[in-house]
């Protein structure tokens, strides 16, 4: 739980070059949740400026920073580590760390959090894959729905706990299909945009491929043509969409770039 000790080591509201705070805030979970969950103690989102600057010796959580626009530096286990816009970096706050704004303005948002499985996840994925990630694909869309879920005026601790899950696992669906950059960067452009019309010459020339050999190439190392992996793309944010109950079949197909309802 969130106790008034844990509260004044955070020290959120003191931190200097804040600009604005928005978002949950402070969230105390069920005694359940604490116990047997992960479960999020603070979340919010921060405009900063030049002036901000955090640093710590130890905080008894983990966290996860997403950058929204311009840039910061994380200074942690004895390196620097630059995390821009569109970047999401995994930090354990029980080990000395600090970060600061480097750019004239600085949007992010801030989760911290714990549970029983933290570690051996934070431990999986950060001695494979490093501590930053990109803001995108499926991880992008699990983030965008724990802030909503932390946001909301009742949020739901199990459904918290869920996202998290699913936060991890987007950190390592990212890594765990060893693909060349150029088919890594198609497949996010495919995640950034399955809700257009998209052409496999146009991503080809994303990627700065002729469209034959970017299709032979992508099949190669996927098992899939690119078009297939645009379409399962498609049908998984779909089955999300439907899955929640909030729009209209057709709604959902023209925002996940169907042709049409029936297709």
């Amino acid at each position: 739980r969130m106790d008034h000790d844990t509260r004044e080591r955070i020290k959120i509201l003191n931190e200097k070059g804040i600009l604005d705070i928005s978002g949950a805030g402070f969230h105390t979970p069920t005694e359940f949740a604490a116990e047997h969950l992960f479960y999020v103690a603070w979340s919010s989102c921060y405009e900063c400026s030049r002036l901000y600057s955090v640093k710590r010796e130890f905080l008894d959580f983990y966290s996860v920073i997403c950058v929204l626009d311009g840039q910061m530096e994380v200074c942690y286990e004895g390196k620097k580590i630059p995390v821009k816009k569109d970047e999401v970096i995994l930090l354990d706050f029980r080990k000395p760390h600090s970060y600061r704004c480097v750019s004239d303005r600085l949007t992010k948002w801030e989760m911290v959090f714990k549970g029983n499985e933290s570690e051996a996840y934070y431990n999986l994925i950060t001695e494979k894959w490093g501590h930053k990630f990109v803001l995108t694909g499926k991880l992008k869309e699990t983030i965008k729905k724990l802030r909503q879920e932390l946001d909301s005026s009742f949020p739901q601790d199990h459904n918290i706990s869920m996202r998290i899950h699913a936060m991890f696992y987007g950190m390592i669906s990212q890594n765990e299909v060893s693909v060349s950059p150029p088919v890594k960067e198609a497949m996010i452009y495919i995640y950034n945009h399955y809700g257009e019309q998209v052409q496999i010459s146009e991503i080809a020339e994303h990627v700065s491929l002729s469209r034959y050999y970017f299709t032979r190439l992508f099949r190669k190392e996927t098992g899939r043509t690119p078009n297939e992996y645009l379409a399962e793309v498609r049908i998984n944010f779909a089955r999300e969409m439907l899955i929640e109950k909030i729009l209209p079949v057709s709604e959902i197909a023209e925002r996940c770039g169907f042709a049409n309802t029936s297709h």
